[in-house]
């Protein structure tokens, strides 16, 4: 009975971690926002996108999508004055 259970216990640590050996590594957001890796950004994004059903709540594409908005909104923006309003 011991070695069934022993067998079994090594059968179930060998699923797991074929199951886990696929798992990519996680990257953080400010690794996504480091420009040498501003291809491997874009790739994420839009493979992301291509599969939002499986990877849309994945670490990589959470940070990836965080990087991506820092990214978009972190360029300088000019005042824009009001036009003067008329006189009547």
């Amino acid at each position: 009975m011991n070695k069934l259970v022993i067998a079994a216990a090594v059968v179930g640590i060998m699923i797991l971690g074929a199951c886990n050996s696929n798992a990519e590594e996680t990257h953080t957001v400010e690794w996504y926002l480091a420009s040498e890796n501003a291809e491997a950004l874009d790739a994420k994004i839009r493979e992301c996108r291509n599969n939002p059903g499986e990877l849309q709540n994945t670490p990589n594409c959470i940070n990836a999508r965080q990087a991506f908005q820092k990214r978009s909104t972190s360029g300088r923006f000019q005042k824009v004055e009001e036009p003067p309003i008329p006189k009547f």
